[in-house]
């Protein structure tokens, strides 16, 4: 079967490997459509801190067809479309447990968009952890895909909401897409605004980039928070650094979130059947798996040219 593996920094290849063998727990499933985790497969694929030895790979978007079931496989049947978000990576076939992470996708239903339940699963599972509610002024860096679903998501929840980038074009998109406010930060006119908007109860640092001064401050009342904020930490990393003193007047809460549960996932295809979480309008990008290698130079070289990118299998 086809699989794509990174073989040494910055390089990934399409390989063939074993196809696994269906056992008594397990569903045989083949890919129809893989979602690319941007940020996550860029940080493995370069070496970053989710990485650094190769070969290796790290993906979780996959919608597939049931092809085989164990004996013990009770709630799904030969022929059902499924979602499943474990790490598996991007391979033709996979296998997967009634406990792992999978939701049966309806009839009729967008399965290029469905690709894309993984990242949408992370933000609302970033969003719930912060108990976003009505009356929040949310503030999310970074307006890549898991910064736009975060948006979408506390919209959901009732929040005032600001996109604040440095990139322009995902910026309109995010106003597009609901948005309440958007701001340039590597402008000074979208570093006033923010200043003059503040102060902010919920920041969702989804960038990666070094903002956690501008956020937190670097001296009493200096950052963008209000008083007992919460600053939730999206993006991976090795390390964080910032003003202690500027942290503990505001009584900061910083929170970190990781992966998305059964939970998260069940909502969102809810909300995205609803047409509450628009999926659609984010991808950019659907490319034969054949030709996924120049994806993959395009993560490596160029980042920011790569939104919503789905694998067609």
């Amino acid at each position: 079967m086809k699989g794509i593996m990174f073989i040494a920094k910055g390089k990934a290849a399409l390989i063939e490997e074993e196809k696994p063998i269906c056992r008594d727990d397990t569903m045989l499933l083949k890919t129809i459509y893989s979602g690319l985790t941007n940020g996550t497969e860029r940080n493995v694929l370069m070496g970053g801190n989710y990485g650094g030895s190769w070969p290796d790979r790290c993906a979780y978007q996959k919608v597939s067809e049931v092809i085989e079931c164990g004996a013990k496989i009770t709630r799904f049947v030969p022929g059902d479309i499924v979602f499943t978000g474990i790490l598996t990576g991007h391979v033709e076939y996979h296998l997967a447990k009634e406990s792992d992470l999978i939701v049966k996708l309806p009839a009729e239903f967008d399965l290029e968009a469905a690709a894309l339940f993984g990242v949408a699963s992370v933000s609302f599972h970033a969003i719930l952890r912060a108990e976003v509610h009505p009356g929040d002024k949310v503030l999310i860096f970074g307006a890549g895909l898991i910064g736009q679903f975060a948006a979408q998501a506390a919209r959901v929840k009732g929040a005032e909401v600001t996109v604040t980038d440095v990139d322009d074009e995902r910026l309109e998109l995010a106003r597009k897409l609901g948005t309440d406010l958007i701001a340039n930060f590597g402008s000074e006119e979208g570093q006033t605004f923010l200043q003059q908007k503040k102060p902010y109860s919920v920041v969702f640092e989804c960038s990666g980039a070094d903002v956690l001064g501008p956020i937190i401050g670097t001296d009493w009342g200096k950052g963008l928070i209000g008083f007992r904020a919460r600053v939730v930490m999206v993006a991976g990393r090795s390390e964080v650094c910032y003003h202690s003193n500027a942290a503990q007047g505001a009584e900061v809460t910083l929170i970190h979130v990781n992966h998305f549960s059964q939970d998260d996932l069940n909502q969102v295809l809810n909300l995205a059947g609803k047409g509450q979480i628009l999926i659609r309008p984010l991808i950019r990008d659907i490319i034969p798996v054949v030709n996924a290698i120049s994806i993959y130079d395009t993560l490596r070289d160029n980042p920011n040219r790569l939104l919503g990118t789905v694998f067609c299998w």
